[in-house]
């Protein structure tokens, strides 16, 4: 038998696309109680660019609406062990970005502010202090870092 001859002839949600976002849209529909979904993948699931992403999470942007959605998505991620279940080794080391240009200083001191009035935990370095937390980093010609 065919792969064709395998499919369902109807399902009440169709989810092309089996990496992580339509992996999470038939997790939830589920989860929601919605039982007849059908998630396709012209190869493996997570197999395209999803296995090829650098796995990073982060809270640190210059909108609230990103902000907040990355705040959410890492709660998620930390809590991954217990919904769905699986452990996925998160950890948490932070990201440091590394600015030359005044105007990138301004950017981030902006975004910086927004971040830490919706909680997120960030601020600016100076280059020392960016260097005492990466020491392999390049500090050359870099005004500042987040």
């Amino acid at each position: 038998m065919g792969v064709a001859e395998a499919l369902p002839t109807a399902a009440e949600v169709v989810i092309v696309g089996g990496g992580v976002m339509g992996v999470s849209i038939a997790f939830h529909l589920a989860e929601a109680g919605v039982r007849d979904v059908l998630l396709l993948d012209r190869d493996g699931l997570g197999s395209g660019s999803t296995c090829k992403a650098a796995g990073g999470v982060r809270a640190q942007f210059s909108d609230a609406v990103n902000i907040r959605l990355g705040a959410r998505g890492l709660e998620l991620f930390r809590d991954f062990g217990s919904r769905p279940g699986q452990e996925i080794d998160l950890h948490r080391e932070g990201y440091l970005f590394l600015l030359t240009r005044a105007e990138d200083v301004a950017e981030f001191e902006r975004s910086v502010a927004v971040q830490n009035a919706l909680g997120v935990p960030s601020r600016m370095l100076d280059a020392a202090e960016a260097r005492e937390l990466s020491p392999l980093i390049s500090t050359d010609g870099v005004l500042a870092a987040a």
